[in-house]
């Protein structure tokens, strides 16, 4: 009750006492003296009974609002006790949810080390013979003697496991974001001297070794990417696979294998594989392809040495990106933006770009090499572009994944 209320129960009691008063003195004869002290008791008596109900019904409204309050308190309590029971059996699902990531990863290395097992198994043996044959007589005998060398070391680094893997960004454009890395390969003899793809590959190829080198560099790209993912990061690694690799019985099958029981993966591994070595590959090959593909895995162009393409046939392939070099695209350019596409002679060059990316591809400019390139290649709406300007191959280390700054740091 508020102060106006009771200010207008005062005076209703007041004048009642007062013409109570008067009505004594009219008409029972009282004098107004004794008739005014009568009004008065009265009106002290109204305010004590008026007093009093006003705290009994304060009371009341008080032991309603801590009734109220009581029940509110019981009910948050309850709400209290139903979230701590959640957080706990959350706290049990994520405990019993980071043991089964800890087993499946457990489970994946080890399956992933008996794999190695079972290639270098293999690898020894065909090494072996890979040497044999290099001392065999040939016209050079200088050659012989080099050739022998180089394959020894070629032998030994793969049997030590001296695979590095060095990784170039591929920046979206004209961002410059990096969203995905190319792998590559390069051997390390004993003494710490890397040698390079054009050394080795050669008389890997004739020995039957480029198989070997190509899966370690699978199976490498394959453990990168399985602990960025498990950091949480967003990144793709770009992986080459030859067609010597995709037709190998031996080693193939336990890779595609390997590649299912991962399909988790598949949104951060791409594929990459020459554009003669697509165009040319025979059954055995498209198969496996379309293996992976059905995994989800998706593939790259690269090596592309002419714009005369079948962007069907890419499609169909399970292709989403197309790499071409800078120069290959300027010769196209030559002609003019209005020249026609070699691909497709309804559609003109400078819509290369749009043509693929109607069939789900993205056109990749790569060895982009100075900013007079990237500008004519973003003339050409070129989705994502790679080379020394946006950074050069540089070796990674294990002991170099960090949580912050870049996704990981490389090699100096």
């Amino acid at each position: 009750m508020n102060r106006l209320t009771e200010l207008l129960f005062f005076t209703l009691y007041g004048l009642s006492a007062l013409v109570a008063g008067l009505a004594l003195v009219r008409f029972a004869g009282i004098a107004p003296a004794t008739a005014g002290l009568f009004g008065a008791l009265g009106f002290l008596a109204v305010l004590q009974i008026h007093a009093v109900l006003a705290r009994t019904g304060k009371q009341a409204q008080l032991e309603k609002s801590v009734r109220t309050l009581r029940q509110a308190n019981l009910a948050l309590s309850s709400e209290m006790a139903a979230i701590h029971e959640d957080l706990e059996a959350l706290s049990r699902a994520v405990e019993a949810e980071a043991v089964r990531r800890d087993e499946v990863i457990i489970s994946e290395v080890q399956a992933l080390e008996d794999t190695i097992r079972k290639m270098q198994s293999s690898l020894s043996s065909r090494i072996a013979e890979a040497a044999r044959a290099a001392v065999m007589p040939v016209l050079d005998e200088s050659e012989t003697s080099d050739r022998h060398v180089l394959l020894t070391l070629v032998r030994e680094a793969l049997e030590a496991g001296r695979v590095d893997l060095h990784l170039q960004p591929i920046v979206s454009l004209p961002q410059r974001k990096t969203y995905f890395y190319e792998s590559f390969t390069r051997l390390r003899d004993a003494d710490g001297h890397i040698i390079m793809p054009a050394e080795f590959i050669k008389v890997a190829e004739s020995a039957g070794l480029m198989t070997m080198v190509d899966n370690m560099l699978l199976f490498r790209c394959v453990q990168i990417v399985r602990q960025l993912t498990e950091k949480d990061r967003q990144i793709g690694i770009v992986c080459n696979i030859s067609p010597l690799s995709l037709k190998d019985e031996t080693f193939f099958p336990q890779f595609l294998d390997f590649m299912r029981r991962n399909a988790d993966l598949s949104g951060s591994v791409v594929f990459e594989i020459g554009q003669r070595a697509f165009q040319e590959r025979g059954i055995v090959e498209a198969r496996n392809m379309a293996r992976l593909a059905d995994f989800g895995y998706r593939f790259s162009i690269d090596k592309v040495e002419s714009l005369d393409f079948d962007v069907l046939d890419m499609q169909r392939a399970g292709v989403r990106f197309f790499k071409a070099a800078g120069d290959v695209l300027l010769d196209g350019l030559k002609a003019g933006p209005e020249a026609p596409l070699p691909a497709a002679p309804d559609i003109l060059m400078s819509d290369i770009s749009r043509y693929l990316a109607r069939h789900g591809i993205d056109l990749i400019g790569e060895k982009i090499e100075d900013e007079a390139t990237l500008v004519e290649v973003l003339d050409l709406d070129a989705s994502y572009g790679q080379g020394h300007l946006f950074g050069a191959p540089r070796p990674i280390r294990e002991e170099y994944l960090a949580e912050s700054g870049n996704v990981f740091k490389l090699a100096v």
